[in-house]
């Protein structure tokens, strides 16, 4: 049986990657807070190293995600959330989950979340 621990929404910056995510492997989420202070998320993938895709896409390195991601990134302050999940077979399982389960990024809409 797997086990989760959910550590939470924090602004994706340096200052949070370098205080929050360790380098192991596992999944990560970026959303966006909606002004009732839901986050929704709106990409998901895993890596082998949390600490550093996470600092890639940090940095404005947005070459491998989906165009409609990066409006996101581009446009709002983005959150991410981050599961440790050391064996691939589970990161494949609990991703797939998240995305069927978040609503996709086409769907969401966005009036505020500054």
């Amino acid at each position: 049986m797997l086990e989760l621990e959910h550590n939470g929404f924090y602004p994706l910056s340096h200052d949070h990657l370098e205080m929050y995510v360790p380098s192991r492997p596992g999944i990560f989420t970026l959303a966006v807070r909606l002004v009732s202070g839901e986050h929704k998320s709106f990409f998901t993938s895993q890596s082998e190293n949390l600490y550093r895709s996470l600092r890639v896409i940090a940095e404005n390195n947005w070459v491998q995600m989906p165009s409609v991601a990066k409006e996101y990134l581009e446009q709002y302050q983005c959150y991410f959330t981050y599961f440790v999940i050391l064996q691939q077979e589970y990161r494949d399982e609990v991703e797939k989950m998240l995305i069927h389960t978040s609503d996709p990024v086409h769907t969401l809409r966005v009036i505020n979340c500054n």
